[in-house]
């Protein structure tokens, strides 16, 4: 396979990677005494923590139904996490979601938009080399379940070392975890998981380098010693999510990406949620006006859901205009960023003139203004729409305590330097 991958191959080994996870996600958890639970269709793995004094998690892993019962089986993934007392809940799909309304039904819940993993396969028969040169004074070798006392190695910690342990003698072996020394000390590690399947694939994880370490090729390194067992195996495919160019280096490709979803403990430790509400969110994330039209409108429909979005962040994000259009009828707020996410950039010009004080309003839950968004997204037109409007240029966010100039410093674009103090006043 060569290339970026495409059609029905692409699709087979995303959902290829999709299967890994969940084998990875549920033996990891097994052996440490959780629990692996199918509710209504729905993968759903308690992981107790390795460090006792740790809350576990809850991951519900790749849902592959339709969205039919699906609402009330994501309410019993949460009952069942709250059983647990974790520390997080978290959900993993492949893109396009199965169910495709599945950000609706979670963000409807209370879940947050995560990070997006990045799938990437490595054809071992297309591989046009036999090694890769390791660093000087490196030593890798497989790890048959020592006790490492090192800290600092992102994905372990000393506590892991028993629960790998037990991972070396399951029957049959899946799991190999190997380690790179330098000096009679441990810097790096990698684990290859073996899931088989029709298309005979492993995945990397956990790949990490000691920060004094890295940038020597070393993270490279381990990466192809889980490589090579896994051609020792008879594997065809070795699949990972990334976001680092060593891989590339490798001979990995891209397949695109994923999405995560997340609620964490302050959350979980709400009140559940009323049906009313739950509705709501789900009607604005699908487009549904028959359902919008049926419910009674919520007093406030610009303050934040226990997603940490309003209703129109949620329409925008989700891309349902008709939902917005509703909502905008119905008195929301014209905020700013969703009018651009929409595709509305003329309509941002004439909410500033009526409402000049939206561009000083605070946006989700790191608290920034639409002049930060406008930085971060390196949209110079945007920034010029909302200093038309005159904000106040002291605002910092609430998570970094910057102003939008000092973000535009950070990153070091300099025509965002210049344009915001142009607008500058002697008490900014």
């Amino acid at each position: 396979m060569r290339g970026e991958g495409s059609g029905l191959e692409r699709e087979l080994l995303v959902q290829a990677a999709a299967e890994n996870h969940v084998a990875w996600f549920s033996e990891y958890a097994l052996v440490a005494g959780g629990e692996v639970k199918r509710l209504d269709g729905l993968n759903v793995i308690y992981s107790p923590a390795s460090d006792p004094s740790v809350l576990g998690e809850v991951i519900i892993a790749f849902p592959q139904r339709a969205s039919e019962g699906i609402g009330a089986a994501l309410d019993a993934a949460l009952e069942f996490a709250l059983s647990k007392d974790v520390r997080q809940v978290s959900c993993w799909s492949v893109v396009p979601t199965l169910p495709s309304d599945l950000a609706a039904l979670l963000v409807a819940r209370g879940f947050s938009w995560g990070w997006e993993p990045h799938w990437m396969v490595l054809d071992l028969e297309a591989v046009q080399h036999e090694d890769f040169p390791v660093p000087d004074g490196l030593t890798i070798a497989l790890d048959e379940g020592s006790d490492w006392d090192v800290t600092g190695i992102p994905y372990y910690e000393p506590s892991d070392a028993s629960r790998l342990r037990a991972l070396t003698q399951q029957e049959p072996r899946l799991t190999y975890h190997f380690g790179a020394w330098r000096d009679g000390s441990v810097v790096g590690h990698s684990l290859l998981h073996v899931s088989g399947g029709t298309l005979n694939v492993a995945g990397i994880y956990n790949v990490g380098v000691l920060p004094a370490a890295r940038n020597q090729g070393i993270g490279r390194a381990i990466s192809w010693a889980a490589c090579q067992q896994a051609r020792r195996l008879g594997c065809r495919y070795v699949l990972l999510n990334a976001a680092t160019h060593i891989y590339n280096r490798l001979g990995f490709i891209s397949l695109g990406h994923g999405q995560t979803w997340w609620m964490f403990r302050p959350a979980l430790e709400l009140p559940p949620l009323d049906a009313d509400t739950v509705a709501f969110t789900e009607a604005i994330g699908r487009g549904d006006l028959a359902t919008l039209q049926a419910l009674p409108v919520p007093p406030d429909l610009d303050s934040p859901l226990r997603c940490k979005m309003t209703p129109l962040e949620v329409a925008a994000r989700l891309g349902q205009p008709e939902s917005a259009r509703w909502l905008l009828n119905q008195g929301a707020l014209p905020d700013i960023i969703p009018l651009c996410d929409l595709g509305w950039r003329e309509q941002v010009s004439a909410a500033l003139v009526a409402r000049p004080k939206l561009a000083n309003r605070l946006l989700g839950a790191g608290g920034w203004t639409p002049l930060h968004e406008a930085v971060l997204r390196k949209d110079l037109e945007l920034a010029r729409l909302i200093l038309s409007a005159h904000p106040d240029l002291s605002i910092p966010d609430l998570q970094f305590k910057a102003t939008a100039l000092g973000w535009a410093q950070h990153f070091g674009y300099p025509d965002f330097v210049a344009l915001i103090e142009e607008h500058l006043s002697p008490a900014d």
